[in-house]
């Protein structure tokens, strides 16, 4: 048997889709016997108890990382050196850049640091060229300061190997409880049409855009939008305009309850890694919509990528009218969503840990030896 592993868990921001990845990971990895813990920035956006949000064998570990000014991730950095030290992890899993960039600084060359960017950032298309071009040379001093960067998605993969110039790459698809053998939900009951979209309102999102699809099949359908905005973006507002009524930032069950109820979801991103909201809606049988990017591709039959507005509003329309296109498009659904299981996702990082964290010990077994004989020379 195998020797059981300490995994430290990093996240600037433990909210969003993150929560709903690395709290699933880090539970069914300390069922297999791993002493597991998470290490979060208190932001915004992190909930106000996550002690709630894991089980009680993982535990948690706040620290000072409120900013993203230079001396908050200075402090975040030491703090997290700090961490470290005390809890001496075989492998630290550094979960998006702001953690890959602050952790790597911090441990690297210390500790076996794994880096999952979930959506690397110099994609940004609505970023003007030199900012993007300063998240690449970031990434590029993350992905050569890791031992290793795990993508959640061939695409993330292809763009590590050749933007980020990554060393080393694995590729571990994202994956959900909904899914995991004998705990997918029954389909809800709908009496009437609804389609959704979902999470913030960004230039990720592309809220003008979506709110015209949405707000095109209104007359066949109630539309609404499931989530918030942020300060920076007028996303809801854009929404506004066309009709489109958000909810507000909702608390994780009621936002995954109104979804599960919608006919159909829009999921309408210009940008993306692995988006944990299409595998929520294929969990609970909503067709799902989905603009044309290589990420979506990966997830969806061709036939739910769309590449225009048009496109995508005529295919909610059939969605939403017609029952043999709908049934058409579940039952691929129903087939695909089986291998992005929660369990499958734990299994394939375990193996990863593993992997890493023997290199690592084979590293320090073949430095202790070489000491041995020079000590031994005559």
């Amino acid at each position: 048997m195998s020797r059981s592993l300490r995994i430290l868990h990093v996240s600037e921001a433990f909210g969003g889709g993150i929560v709903g990845v690395v709290a699933p990971l880090a539970e069914r990895l300390a069922d297999a016997g791993h002493s597991v813990a998470v290490a979060y920035g208190v932001r915004p956006e992190t909930p106000a108890d996550v002690r709630n949000e894991v089980s009680p064998d993982v535990e948690v570990f706040p620290l000072p990382w409120v900013k993203r000014s230079i001396r908050e991730q200075l402090r975040a950095a030491k703090a997290l050196r700090r961490l470290a030290a005390e809890w001496d992890p075989d492998v630290v899993h550094l979960h998006s850049s702001f953690a890959g960039v602050v952790g790597s600084m911090a441990l690297s060359r210390r500790y076996t640091l794994v880096y999952s960017p979930h959506g690397y950032s110099f994609t940004r298309s609505s970023d003007p060229a030199l900012r993007r071009f300063v998240y690449l040379l970031a990434e590029r001093y993350v992905a050569r300061r890791v031992d290793v960067v795990a993508a959640v998605s061939e695409s993330e993969a292809r763009l590590a190997r050749e933007e980020a110039k990554a060393p080393a790459v694995e590729v571990v698809p994202n994956g959900i409880p909904e899914l995991d053998p004998g705990a997918t939900p029954e389909p809800l009951e709908r009496p009437f049409a609804r389609v959704a979209g979902m999470g913030r309102a960004d230039h990720q999102r592309q809220p003008d855009a979506a709110g015209r699809i949405l707000s095109s099949v209104s007359d066949v359908a109630d539309v609404e939008w499931i989530g918030g905005g942020t300060p920076s973006d007028d996303g809801i507002r854009v929404l506004a305009s066309h009709g489109i009524k958000a909810t507000g930032w909702l608390q994780k069950d009621e936002a995954r309850e109104r979804l599960a109820n919608a006919t159909a979801y829009l999921h309408w991103t210009a940008w993306d890694g692995r988006a944990l909201s299409v595998l929520e809606a294929m969990a609970h049988d909503v067709v799902v919509v989905a603009s044309d990017i290589e990420a979506n591709r990966e997830i969806l039959s061709p036939l739910q990528i769309c590449s225009s507005e048009e496109e995508a509003a005529q295919l909610l329309r059939a969605v939403l009218t017609d029952e043999a296109v709908r049934d058409r498009l579940l039952a691929d659904q129903r087939e695909r969503r089986e291998e992005f299981s929660a369990m499958e996702m734990a299994a394939e990082w375990e193996v990863v840990y593993k992997r890493v964290a023997a290199r690592a010990d084979r590293g320090v077994i073949f430095v202790a030896e070489a000491r041995a004989d020079v000590s031994s020379a005559p």
